[in-house]
């Protein structure tokens, strides 16, 4: 054999020693149609795993001791197991053997099924069926290909008569798919291996058309929800009772709901646009289920009980348990701790808020959203009366100049003016040590600025206008004055509340701390990168630029101005200091000049001519 062929040989062969003193698997059961060298529990290598604490939340409601859950497709680990610890006897179905053989051995106490859907006994029925990944990674390649629909019938064929079919099922039309900006992600992961589903007319493609499908399998849905701002992690579960009512006192509270779970998904992720503009269209549009991430059904059979009450407005932690909910009845809104806060979390001197609180008031806006209202319309007055009342709030929560808890972190879009004046909007983050009171006021006009800015959006000031510049102004419009070392000391705070939410080292503050302070006219999102806001930033450079390039040209032709006015007068007074005969002598050399550079001008034309 030849050197070359010899190299195409793989050197380790397999290990036939290991893999047979490997302990049996014995909650592993092949039931047909598994796929050989294929994960999908790799988050590397394709779409990221269903979790979060409102899925942990709405399932421990239908799993406990005595009933039987089918998990069908890939999940996160922290779902499996929580069904696993309520007592229920869980069968989790994954079309990978190696997934099955690994979920098998992480999850002695489950049943694991290695196969396609299609191969599942259609006699076996289960007291909760539960897919919130959706049914893209259902079937196999080894088999049969149903559809989208068909999927969705087999998995209520599998419900039991008194069972419940918990779905989530994704929105081709949501925003996350909309702004994604990711060349040559299909390529590079396996998502290419997955069906395109985007032309199955058998699809549904919106929470009606989901709602009748199920009906038409025999299920009744008894609650839906629109999950934001991503399908693979909800923080963001909207109701039935909330869902296109634009009219409910809670629409302030989700818009400020929706946009934190935007920001917070999709920081320093490339973007189309910033998703907080639309998604704050939507909701004053009561759009909201149609661009939601994915919609979340619980649908019982005909002889399930009834469950209880759906949310209208259900709020949670991407990792963890912490959920709770906003609610609103007899003319007030409350909010419910639903799952406590494990432990106290405490970082760089900030603890997370475990009993958020909702103002009670039932009508109002939310300062921020009205701050760029009267900015777009150059409405002045309004906006300085609207500061001087935010000013004032601030300053009665201050004792000896220093604020306490949730308000010294709080922005302009945490507060909700109410009837009975300003209340503060639920927090995650409350500090530890006072706040001073001139900090956290320039802090939060200081961030108002920046988003001015950086969005694009429109205000009565230049647009050449520095952060620093909008925020001594928008203070000046309330007599407050503010100098470089008070901004230094606002971004500063700013820097240790993103610290606390997103953990940041060291080096990432520093970095953090450096862009914040470079705010200018031609400066992108902070945050969110979005296409649209860089090209409005070069727009804004191209703009400046050009400005500056016009006042140079403007004051050199002024300057030019003034130098030919000033030796004008000069020869004027030198003319009036001579004698008669110097004045005729000076008129004499003038019009000497003036004739020969004529003549000079008339030469050089004829010189052209004949040539």
């Amino acid at each position: 054999m030849s050197e070359r062929a010899s190299a195409l040989l793989p050197t380790d062969g397999t290990n036939f020693t290991a893999a047979l003193s490997a302990p049996p698997v014995n909650n592993l059961q092949r039931i047909g149609g598994e796929m050989f060298n294929w994960t999908d529990l790799d988050e590397r290598q394709g779409p990221a795993l269903p979790r979060g604490a409102v899925l942990l939340h709405l399932l421990a409601q239908h799993a406990a001791p005595g009933r039987t859950v089918l998990v069908a497709g890939p999940h996160s680990p922290e779902v499996v197991a929580a069904l696993a610890d309520s007592g229920a006897a869980v069968t989790w179905l994954l079309r990978s053997l190696g997934d099955a053989e690994q979920a098998a051995r992480a999850h002695p106490r489950v049943t694991v099924l290695g196969g396609s859907v299609i191969k599942v006994d259609q006699a076996a029925t289960f007291d909760v069926v539960v897919a919130v990944d959706g049914v893209g990674r259902l079937n196999s390649t080894e088999g049969e290909q149903l559809s989208a629909g068909e999927l969705i019938d087999r998995l209520a064929a599998a419900v039991r008569p008194d069972g419940v079919l918990i779905l989530l099922h994704d929105n081709n039309f949501a925003l996350h798919h909309t702004l994604r900006l990711e060349p040559g992600a299909r390529e590079r992961q396996d998502s290419a291996w997955y069906p395109v589903d985007e032309h199955d007319t058998h699809r549904p493609a919106s929470r009606e058309q989901l709602v009748s499908r199920l009906g038409d399998a025999g299920l009744t849905v008894s609650s839906s929800y629109a999950a934001f701002p991503e399908p693979a992690t909800p923080t963001v579960l909207v109701g039935e009772g909330l869902l296109g009512e634009v009219s409910s006192p809670l629409r302030p509270r989700l818009g400020t709901a929706l946009s934190q779970a935007y920001a917070t998904a999709f920081r320093n992720r490339p973007v189309l646009t910033d998703p907080r503009r639309l998604i704050h269209r939507a909701v004053r549009a009561g759009a909201e289920s149609t661009v939601a991430a994915a919609w979340l059904v619980v649908a019982r059979a005909s002889g399930a009980a009834p469950v209880t009450g759906g949310h209208e407005l259900l709020i949670g932690d991407p990792r963890g348990t912490f959920v709770y909910e906003v609610a609103s009845g007899g003319g007030a809104v409350r909010t419910t701790v639903l799952q406590p806060l494990q432990g106290t979390i405490e970082r760089y001197g900030l603890r997370r808020v475990s009993e958020p609180a909702a103002p009670g008031a039932d009508r109002g806006y939310v300062l921020e959203e009205r701050l760029l209202h009267l900015a777009a319309t150059d409405n002045l007055r309004q906006m300085r009366v609207e500061l001087a009342q935010y000013d004032a709030w601030l300053r009665a929560q201050a004792q000896d100049g220093v604020l306490t808890g949730s308000v010294g972190l709080s922005g302009l879009a945490d507060v909700f003016v109410g009837p009975d004046g300003l209340e503060l909007l639920p927090t995650r983050w409350t500090s530890i040590e006072p706040v001073a009171l001139e900090t956290a006021q320039v802090r939060a006009v200081w961030a108002f600025a920046v988003q001015l800015i950086t969005s694009g959006q429109p205000h009565p000031w230049p647009i050449t206008s520095h952060a620093v510049d909008l925020t001594a102004i928008l203070l000046g419009m309330i007599g407050q004055g503010v100098d470089a070392e008070e901004i230094r000391r606002a971004v500063d705070l700013q820097v240790i509340l993103e610290s606390a939410e997103f953990e940041l080292n060291l080096e990432q503050q520093h970095d953090r701390r450096l862009q914040l302070l470079s705010v200018s006219p031609g400066t992108a999102s902070v945050d969110v990168p979005g296409f649209r806001e860089l090209t409005e930033a070069l727009w804004r450079q191209r703009y400046e630029a050009s400005h500056l390039l016009a006042m140079m040209e403007w004051t050199e032709q002024m300057i030019k101005s003034r130098d030919l006015a000033v030796s004008k007068m000069d020869w004027e007074v030198q003319f009036y200091k001579k004698t008669w005969a110097g004045r005729i002598l000076m008129v004499a050399k003038a019009g000497y000049k003036v004739v020969g550079r004529d003549s000079r001008k008339v030469l050089g034309k004829l010189r052209r001519r004949g040539q």
